[in-house]
């Protein structure tokens, strides 16, 4: 599986197309999220609910992977969220990694997002 190619289909499908159940694709139920100082074992209507937030709270997005790395089961991205449109929109940025087996997300490492686009 191109591992570059399912992180641009994901984000594709369910961000930019902004339809959270199609998230059901691409993340195992349940997804283990490593989060700054926890574990979070999220069933995937849990996923799809937190996605649809996220969409609901940004009328308007853009993607961009500035750098995104593979090997095996992994996909890491380092990339810039564009919130907004006009005058309103902003920038945040954060890196992700993904762990694919079987062709969906079953672990995800976040670092916390941040104001402003990697540098």
């Amino acid at each position: 599986m191109d591992l570059v190619d399912f992180l641009q289909r994901y984000t594709e499908d369910v961000y930019l197309a902004r339809d959270p159940e199609a998230a059901a694709r691409y993340i195992a139920d349940p997804c283990l999220r490593h989060e700054h100082g926890h574990l979070v074992t999220m069933p995937l209507a849990d996923n799809i609910e937190r996605i649809r937030g996220f969409l609901a709270s940004s009328p308007h997005l853009a993607f961009d992977n500035r750098v995104v790395v593979t090997d095996d089961q992994h996909v890491v991205s380092c990339f810039d969220i564009t919130i907004g449109d006009g005058p309103e929109a902003r920038v945040v940025s954060g890196i992700e990694v993904f762990r694919i087996v079987d062709g969906l997300i079953t672990e995800t490492w976040n670092s916390s997002v941040q104001p402003g686009a990697w540098g």
